[in-house]
């Protein structure tokens, strides 16, 4: 299984695809007709849920107990002050969200056989709404908002305050499959590949095709910087210097170990 110290290299690779993506620019509206068109979709089930908070040392995510196994949209409403999100898991065996919670706050050791097929929803703005589309296997799962106090990995962690839990997904397996998209971002074993980008709203199919669960942060590069500043940075063993080279209010966070389907705004940068 991936370390998680060679999980966050991979991590922070990802996060320079997302930088690339973002600015590599793009080509005019024209170049829309090469682009294939996206197969229609299967109705998906509805999951919402709901990111709560009373005040500052107590959050909740309010969800259904179950959920129809197949194709399901996930939509997180963040009704906090703060970044929310509402990450899931599936628990194999007889294991607990504070169990899943315990593994994956440690530093270190391989990630148990019991975790399987990540995804969900993350990093949504106070007052707005994100949806996800995945396939999700019949099984219990793990919920939990990632988010911290502070964001960036600082302050208390909020699902250790209240915003976790556990829900069902029923029935029989389902053979549904994700659409096809134009913009698609395939993630592997310590390597990916992004296809398809164009400025403005894109729906991207992430697809895991690797063995373990994968990540994916995209952050805007700021004015006046360059890719080669956002890899020195995330590659730099010391603190930071300056004025960061990327938005990483504007983050957009995309974790599976499925396939799923997101909605990402990308802004036009000029070439350089």
């Amino acid at each position: 299984m991936l370390h998680r110290k060679a999980r966050s290299r991979l991590l922070a690779s990802l996060a320079l695809v997302a930088a690339g993506a973002l600015a590599g620019g793009c080509g005019d509206d024209n170049d829309k007709a090469d682009q294939p068109a996206a197969s229609t979709p299967a109705a998906p089930t509805m999951f919402a849920v709901t990111a709560t908070s009373e005040g500052k040392k107590k959050k909740a995510l309010e969800f259904p107990s179950t959920v129809k196994a197949g194709l399901v949209t996930i939509t997180l409403t963040n009704q906090d002050t703060i970044a929310r999100s509402a990450g899931i898991a599936r628990l194999v065996g007889d294991h607990t969200v504070d169990e899943f919670r315990k593994v994956v706050s440690q530093r270190g050791g391989p990630i148990p056989d019991w975790i399987e097929d990540g995804g969900g929803v993350y990093t949504v703005p106070p007052g707005e709404t994100k949806s996800v589309t995945q396939v999700l296997a019949p099984g219990k799962y793990a919920i939990s908002d990632d988010e911290t106090t502070e964001g960036d990995g600082e302050g208390e962690s909020l699902a250790d305050l209240g915003a976790k839990g556990e829900f069902t997904v029923t029935g029989p397996a389902s053979d549904a499959e994700l659409p096809a998209q134009p913009a698609t971002l395939t993630a592997k074993d310590y390597s990916y590949e992004f296809k398809g980008f164009k400025a403005g709203k894109n729906m991207v199919r992430f697809e895991n095709t690797g063995m373990e669960l994968h990540h994916a942060i995209m952050f805007p590069i700021n004015k006046g910087k360059t890719i080669a500043d956002a890899k020195k940075a995330f590659t730099s063993d010391g603190p930071p210097k300056g004025p960061p080279p990327v938005d990483f209010a504007k983050k957009a966070t995309r974790s599976a170990g499925v396939s799923q389907l997101a909605s990402l705004p990308l802004r036009r940068r000029a070439a350089r």
